[in-house]
């Protein structure tokens, strides 16, 4: 019984060989075949990309690690403020790997409306001090909230008067646009000023905005385009690095 199985199944692959044959045919000029074919490719091994947080740690990788890396060249892409990619060129396979990035650890800040309180905290800690800076904070302290109510009684009729908003103790201009510098790039590079607007809402809750339309970004950008300029001087002359802005 176990040879006439195994007959059997021999036959059964015989026939099943016979009508996998690949046949071809050219239909206009095109060769088509009777069964998919798919290329086998040899293993390749290609490198994983490494994220650091700041401009010094991609220079230190590529000036240890180009030669191991095997690319005649490396390609540094200054993408935002807080945002730097290194590439390799295209290799055999019209393939680039991206080996390198960072992004800055920094805290920024977030333009809107917040209480005085908060707004000199952060006056304090993620903006460079500066006469924006302390100008800002002494008119915060010259702040007051007003919030009464007075009334008058004749004995035949009462009035109610209401007052309630902010206000500052004495009177002077208030500045319409103050130049500050917040922390929100790289810590290698000299932080961009540019201008805020200070709005104060009835509610007593300071608001700082931003004025310059993002010009600061390009600022940053270049800024960090040259710092690798400076940093990877050599490797740059050689044609090995290429910096991007």
């Amino acid at each position: 019984m176990s040879e006439f199985t195994a007959a059997t199944i021999d036959k059964i692959v015989e026939i099943y060989d016979e009508r996998r044959e690949i046949e071809t045919t050219k239909i206009d000029g095109h060769t088509y075949t009777t069964e998919s074919l798919h290329r086998i490719e040899a293993p390749r091994y290609r490198p994983g990309c490494t994220d650091v947080y700041g401009l010094d740690s991609i220079c230190k990788l590529i000036c240890n690690e180009f030669e191991e890396i095997g690319a005649p060249r490396l390609y540094v892409r200054v993408k935002a403020h807080n945002d730097v990619d290194v590439f390799t060129p295209f290799n055999d396979h019209m393939e680039r790997d991206s080996i390198y990035r960072a992004r800055a650890d920094v805290p920024g800040f977030n333009e809107g409306f917040r209480s005085p309180e908060k707004a000199a905290i952060e006056l304090r800690s993620l903006f460079l001090p500066g006469e924006g800076v302390n100008y800002l904070l002494g008119l915060l302290s010259r702040m007051t909230k007003d919030d009464s109510a007075t009334t008058e009684d004749n004995g035949v009729t009462q009035s109610i008067t209401v007052k309630a908003g902010v206000s500052l103790k004495g009177k002077e201009q208030i500045e319409p646009r103050v130049a500050l510098t917040p922390f929100r790039t790289f810590l290698e590079v000299n932080q961009p000023a540019s201008e805020y607007i200070l709005r104060v809402n009835d509610d007593g809750a300071v608001g700082l905005f931003e004025a310059d339309g993002g010009v600061w970004k390009l600022e940053a950008k270049k800024l960090i385009a040259d710092y690798f300029e400076r940093e990877l001087f050599g490797l740059i002359e050689n044609g090995a690095v290429v910096v991007m802005r």
